[in-house]
Order: structure tokens, then sequence, then C-alpha cells
């Protein structure tokens, strides 16, 4: 017999939730995409003066940021093994506090050990913040109404690199590099008392407990061409988000010439349309599901459609002579290539019983941060070996712009989570 999961008890529509809690929390937990984004945001923009200061290669920078990621897989799999046992509330305090530490060797670093004592440390708070977030929120929605949510949470990336990196490149033109780490503990803390206030689970997050099927769910669910799809979308866009994190501050001030200043701003406008992006493919998904289309359009199609077109816009990138033209391919692939979350994480957590919920889009966040350990290092090796000041930026975008566009080829192709529901 096939439970649909889309309409159990958990899902019901009618249960009396006053109207502005579930967007107070949801807000709340955008808040933590504002945090994590805007830390990776700020390796970008440090890259060339700690490069300059402590006499450092790209490619050993590259595994500085390297380092992030790593203990992001590490800290989401021990998130996606624990399951049911973690309480939402407590590890995201956690994670913020432990952000907020974080920073405190980067600031007073002398060399490249204690930059990657940091980024292991931040890694390890970053890696469980994101799906975390977007479990508490969704417990606040039904299935049906997510694609929203996920689109106010991811937006929260992007919120981060419009509004806070500019002001944090400011700073760090004026004060030093150190300057931007300590702007992001305080960051951190303010997050860390804003969720401590408004964080709670919602009507949506169903019983605590799960039957033994449930747990069998749970690890053929992992296995669905669904799941394996989500992860290979999440896994090419989390490599090309890596690079950009890393890397194009440096691509525009170094392979097209603007200044540091002006670089620093540059990074903002992949966002501004990521943010569009977001409410765009989100709430394409939301209504054409609520007119009765499936999920397999709704969020499959849709989607995989999007990051299909952002990776080959990318790729493009070495036919492009002209700095503003490369500005703007930049601008519009990366920045519609962030709508991943909108569809991958709703198709998760629709995929899942809400006792695995959590773990699920752990492992999301794992494909995502597995993709970052290696993408700065080979994107560095690019750089280095490149003959022309510009080319080894060039070369790393066609190689993630075409890993990008095969990730949401597969997506489109294989999403359909009525099909591979967890408990079948």
């Amino acid at each position: 017999m096939t439970t649909d999961l889309s309409s159990t008890p958990a899902d019901d529509p009618a249960r009396d939730v006053p109207r502005w809690k579930p967007w107070a929390v949801t807000g709340a937990a955008a808040g933590a995409h504002v945090l994590v984004f805007v830390d990776k945001g700020l390796l970008g923009i440090v890259a060339t003066p700690v490069r300059r200061e402590l006499g450092l290669s790209a490619t050993t920078f590259g595994m500085i940021s390297s380092a992030t990621y790593l203990l992001t897989m590490l800290s989401c799999l021990a998130i996606a093994l624990a399951g049911r046992r973690v309480s939402t509330r407590v590890v995201l305090l956690g994670c913020g506090a432990l952000c907020a530490l974080g920073q405190i060797p980067a600031a007073l670093a002398a060399g490249a050990v204690m930059l990657v004592l940091s980024r292991v440390v931040v890694g390890t708070a970053e890696g469980p913040a994101v799906p975390l977030a977007h479990n508490a929120a969704y417990s606040w929605f039904p299935a049906r109404r997510r694609g929203l949510p996920a689109a106010v949470i991811t937006s929260g990336a992007s919120f981060a690199k419009i509004a806070l990196l500019p002001v944090i490149s400011l700073l760090v033109v004026a004060f030093g590099w150190r300057a931007g780490f300590v702007a992001i503990g305080v960051v951190a803390v303010a997050w860390t008392a804003v969720w401590f206030l408004v964080g709670r689970t919602g009507p949506y997050a169903g019983p605590d407990g799960a039957a033994p099927s449930a747990d069998r769910g749970w690890m053929r669910g992992l296995l669905t061409p669904t799941m394996l799809a989500c992860l290979f979308a999440t896994f090419t866009q989390g490599a090309l988000a890596a690079v950009v994190f890393t890397w194009l501050p440096s691509y525009f001030q170094n392979g097209l010439g603007f200044s540091a200043a002006t670089a620093g701003t540059l990074f903002a406008l992949p966002s501004v349309v990521g943010v569009a992006a977001l409410f765009l493919i989100g709430g394409i998904g939301d209504r054409l599901m609520r007119s009765g289309a499936s999920s397999r359009v709704g969020r499959g199609r849709v989607g995989g459609t999007c990051l299909l077109l952002s990776g080959l816009v990318l790729a493009a990138i070495p036919l492009i002579d002209a700095p503003i033209l490369a500005v703007a391919a930049v601008t519009l692939g990366y920045g519609f290539s962030v709508a991943v979350n909108t569809v991958t994480f709703p198709v998760v957590s629709e995929l899942f019983a809400t006792a695995h919920r959590a773990g699920a889009l752990a492992m999301i966040t794992v494909a995502s941060a597995a993709a970052g350990i290696v993408s700065p290092l080979v994107a560095g090796h690019l750089i280095d070996a490149g003959a022309a000041p510009g080319s080894g930026y060039t070369a790393a975008f066609l190689v993630f712009g075409s890993v990008l566009a095969l990730g949401g080829l597969v997506f489109a192709l294989a999403v359909d989570p009525t099909r591979d529901r967890a408990d079948r």
C-alpha cells in the first residue's frame, strides 16, 4: 500500500497557525543563509590581499577555501546519520556561536595554518546551518507551498552579497583584510541572538518518531533516481558556487582589470539576478503544482531547464572579449544557477517522511560541500597554469559551466518524487 506523504495530517492546511509566525521563522532561517554566504563571499574579497601579504599561491589559497567545505561535508553527514534525533533549534544556535568563534583565528592569522584552522571551525558550523534552516521553515508549510519559503531562505545568500559584502569590501579596503573576519563575527553573534528569540518548530514537522518501515524507506530513498538527480545537480552547482565565492572578485580584478573596490561591488551583481531567479523559479513551481501539475514538472523540468541554460551561458565566457559582456554572462549564468535550492530542497522534503527530512536535506548540503572541496583547488590550478592573466579564470568557467549544464539536464529528466516516494 502506498502512502502519499504530501497529504499526511502533518500537511493539513486547516491547522490553526498565526499568519505571521511561519514567515517570521522563515525570515530567521534566511538569516542563516545570510551568515553562511557572507562568510563564504569574504574569502573571495580577501583573496588578493591575503595572497599578497602571506605570499600564497592560487593553489594554496584554493586549499584554504577547500578546508571550509571538507568540514561542512563531515558535519552534514553527522546530521544525516543522527536523523530525527537532531534538535533543529539547538543545533542552529550552536552553529551561530561556532561561526562567530571561528573568525578569531583568521583575524589573528600570520600564515596559512591559522587560516585553515579558521576555515575548519567555520565549516563545521556552516554545514548543518543550510539544511536545518530549510527544515525549520518547512515545518511551518505544507509540501505544495514550500517553493516560496525555499526562495526566501535561499535569497539570504543573495542578500549577503548585495547588501553586506560590498560594505565588508569597503571595510577591507579601508582597514585591511582582518577587519572582514571581525565583521563576520559580529554578524554571527547578531544572528544567533535572533534565532534564540524566533526559532521554533512548526506544526508540519510531523511526529517525533518513525516506524521501522520509514527507516527502510530512508535508505531506499537515497538511491532513487530523484534523490540521485538532486544530489548530482546540487554537486554541479556547488562546484560552481565554491569557485565563484573564492575567485570571482579576483577574476574581475586580475582578469578583467577592475579596481579592488569595483570588483567587490560587481561581486553583488549576480545576486541581484539571483533574487529574481529564486522567486521566479520557486513561484513558477508552486503555481504549477497548485494548478495540478506534478513535482516532476513544477520542480524537475522547470529547475533543470534553468540550470541547463545557466551552465551554457557560463561555458561561453571564454568566447567573450569585452569585460562588460563577461560580467553580464557571469551575472546571468551564476545568478540563475542559485535557483537550484528552490527546487532540490522542496523535492527532497516531499520525497522523504517527515522524521527523516532533516537528514535528507543534510545530504543535499553534503553533495554541495563535497564539490566545494575539489573545485577551488581545480580552479586555482587552472589560474596558476593560465598563459594570460584572465585565461585561467575563463577556463574554470568553461569547465564548471559545462558540468552545471549536465547537472541541469539530468535533473530535468530524472526528478519524479511521486514515482520515487521513499515509503513505497
